[in-house]
């Protein structure tokens, strides 16, 4: 179960990352997305509530979130830390 955990964290932040920085560069070009890329942690929280606030598309923000969450609950269940 750790290791579907794991899987989860890993595609989830991955897939946010990849399109959270396609959004910033459609945005605001390519100086915009190196700038968010220098601030990637900052882009991942923000840009999926831009895109849902902004364009009504909510599923960046339940890909970002969402697998955080169903990973740590999965971890969790799995029992934590050996």
């Amino acid at each position: 179960m750790k290791g579907l955990a794991s899987l989860i964290y890993i595609v989830a932040g991955i897939v946010s990352f990849f399109w959270s920085m396609s959004v910033i560069v459609q945005e605001l070009g390519f100086i915009g997305g190196v700038i968010a890329f220098l601030f990637a942690p900052i882009t991942i929280v923000f840009a999926p509530f831009y895109v849902g606030f902004a364009k009504g598309n909510w599923t960046l923000l339940a890909i970002t979130y969402g697998g955080g969450i169903l990973a740590s609950i999965i971890y969790a269940i799995s029992g934590g830390e050996e």
